[in-house]
């Protein structure tokens, strides 16, 4: 089993088989891994709902 760095946490969910083999193979293309994208990815969805909650409130 890898170990987790520092500050960091395990995550799972469950996505079709298809969508896996995609994703890996964009992260490959760009050098990153899947980890590396999926934080990025969690961490503009979470500016996104803080926005728009945000924004929301202005109204």
């Amino acid at each position: 089993m890898p170990k987790i760095p520092p500050n960091m946490t395990e995550i799972s969910a469950y996505i079709d088989k298809d969508v896996k083999r995609r994703f890996k193979l964009a992260c490959t293309a760009i050098d990153k891994t899947m980890s590396e994208v999926m934080v990025d990815l969690v961490e503009t969805w979470l500016e996104q709902q803080e926005q728009n909650k945000k924004d929301t409130k202005e109204h």
